[in-house]
């Protein structure tokens, strides 16, 4: 299944590949506390959410790495 801005935040977390990319991409975020309890929310909320510091464009970058090496 190919990420999306549909992807919950949890199915990520549970996967150390994407974990990986994300950490890459996005320094750090894996193992911020706040990750930790929006493992609910989809990958569109967090970029909406003005809380999370985390730009859109970032949040697309990890989606597209992550699909083009097949991990999701």
């Amino acid at each position: 299944m190919a990420y999306s801005m549909d992807t919950i935040v949890g199915d990520i977390l549970s996967n150390p590949e994407a974990c990986a990319v994300m950490d890459e991409i996005i320094p750090g975020t894996t193992k911020n506390p706040m990750m930790k309890m929006a493992k609910g929310f989809t990958l569109g909320k967090i970029a909406k959410t003005p809380a999370a510091k985390i730009p859109e464009a970032k949040i697309v970058e990890f989606i597209d790495a992550c699909n083009a090496k097949g991990i999701g």
